[in-house]
């Protein structure tokens, strides 16, 4: 049962968003009375947690086998970068549930939580560390390029499943294409501010086309990275 709650409102959250997702309706989605959900979840709170956690714990999992292997700096950037947006294009719900408002406000995060949210931003962190120590001179503090790092993957994740990048982009290869050159230009960004020369710059490729201002988003609104960066940032860190 608290593994059909769980998945429940995943698929909820994919239909209809986070606010959908109460005890009521997971009770008459499944066929359950109302108060059977709370033999393994208190409250709605509860369960968004529990979603919250089991989706950082996947998603640090992922990041974290994006970076082993990667033969340079530049390539563990771009692959942990790829790994996130890739996550984000794949597990949507999660992704709303993680950096989201459906956990009231005040709620206090749980240690498995904030452990696993720890853990997904410290595999990007990692990555930009690696970098940085390649670049001489000063290109800048590893917690403002990693800050900078996580605004642009998390903010081409969320225009993604949000809507407007899947207008103008079309599907998640040509997502990933537009990512990957952003995040080698950040890259060679990095190396320059340092002092260091960057990469010779290759032809310029062609703009993605502009999302089409009369279309609106598939979902209502964009949801909030700012909460959960704010209280989970400081604690993840």
């Amino acid at each position: 049962m608290r593994r059909a709650l769980i998945d429940t409102a995943l698929q909820i959250i994919d239909e209809e968003g986070i606010a959908a997702v109460t005890i009521r309706t997971l009770a008459q989605r499944l066929g359950v009375s109302h108060a059977a959900p709370g033999y393994h979840f208190a409250d709605r709170d509860a369960l968004l947690v529990e979603v919250a956690t089991e989706g950082f714990r996947l998603f640090a999992d992922t990041l974290e086998a994006a970076a082993r292997g990667t033969p340079t700096p530049t390539a563990r950037m771009v692959a942990v970068g790829l790994a996130y947006v890739r996550f984000a294009s794949q597990h949507p719900s999660y992704l709303r549930v993680m950096f989201g408002r459906g956990v009231r406000e005040g709620y206090e995060w749980p240690e498995p939580l904030q452990q696993e949210a720890h853990r997904g931003y410290r595999a990007l962190t990692l990555a930009v560390e690696s970098l940085v120590a390649t670049v001489p001179g000063n290109p800048g503090s590893v917690e403002e390029i990693s800050f900078a790092s996580w605004s642009l993957v998390h903010g081409m994740a969320m225009l993604w499943i949000d809507g407007p990048a899947r207008h103008a982009l079309g599907d998640e290869a040509a997502l990933l294409a537009v990512a990957e050159r952003a995040i080698l230009r950040q890259c060679e960004g990095i190396a320059r501010q340092g002092g260091a020369p960057g990469p010779e710059p290759s032809a310029p490729e062609p703009s993605p086309p502009s999302p089409p201002v009369a279309r609106p988003c598939a979902s209502a609104g964009p949801p909030s990275a700012a909460r959960p960066a704010t209280r989970g940032t400081s604690r993840r860190r």
